[in-house]
């Protein structure tokens, strides 16, 4: 996840939403995350056992959400 910051006109600061798509290949479980890889299904192979992805290949999607960023420092 990026370190980057929002800062809003209010002075309020924010982490952006984010989000990683990934494939889980059926025949070994690897589980692969570039964007490359992820779109190379459902034509392509898994780049660990070279099957093509089919059958039940297990695609999955972490979204985090936007936040406000946590505050500094500590309790005196």
């Amino acid at each position: 996840m990026s370190d980057t910051i929002i800062t809003m006109s209010d002075g309020s600061k924010w982490k952006p939403s984010t989000s990683i798509e990934t494939l889980q290949c059926h025949s070994c479980g690897n589980l692969v995350d570039t964007p490359a890889e992820v779109a190379s299904y459902p034509d392509g192979k898994c780049p660990n056992c070279g099957l093509s992805w089919t059958g039940e290949t297990k695609r999955h999607t972490k979204i985090t959400v936007t936040m406000p960023q946590a505050a500094d420092g500590g309790v005196m």
